[in-house]
């Protein structure tokens, strides 16, 4: 019986194994979940993803930008929605730094902002207390539509009572 056949075998499955845990690990760096309840979200203004937006190099818009402030800087992020995507289709999520959001001066914290758009290179990562916490607060909305998020709100409050069987999800 050939015993280097056998161990062949085992080293091949370990190191596939090695290899799925590194690839999940990494899918978490991509789009990380948080406890965001306590993380002082807030919806970053209209004016401020305008202005992101004016450098975007991709063909679409961002939408559900949120912001957190740390220290002397606030971290946006926003959800990419491209042209050629459903209105539901779930988009990469972008990440930027200023330390003053009405300044207009943003730096790009992740890789999908730098080739993204042409904000310059940030001195922090996604790593960076507030960017992690600003990426988890825009993954809670990812996919979503203005008036999706808005019927969804109303829905909490009982505001709203759709017709005709339709859902928030229609929207």
């Amino acid at each position: 019986m050939n015993r280097m056949g056998g161990r062949r075998r085992i080293a091949a499955v370990l190191a596939t194994l090695a290899v799925t845990a590194l690839l999940a690990g990494c899918s978490q760096m991509q789009n990380p979940t948080y406890d965001v309840g306590d993380a002082g979200c807030t919806g970053a203004s209209d004016e401020t993803v305008r202005a992101i937006q004016e450098k975007l190099d991709a063909p679409g818009k961002l939408r559900n930008g949120k912001q957190i402030v740390r220290g002397d800087e606030t971290f946006v992020s926003a959800e990419l929605h491209l042209d050629s995507d459903d209105r539901h289709d779930e988009g990469d999520i972008l990440t930027w730094v200023t330390p003053d959001v009405d300044s207009s001066e943003f730096f790009s914290v992740d890789v999908n902002a730098r080739e993204d758009t042409s904000w310059p290179p940030a001195d922090v990562d996604v790593r960076a207390e507030g960017a992690r916490e600003s990426r988890a607060c825009t993954g809670l909305n990812v996919g979503k539509t203005k008036a999706q998020l808005q019927c969804e709100q109303d829905e909490a409050s009982g505001e709203v009572q759709l017709p005709g069987g339709r859902e928030c999800d229609d929207l």
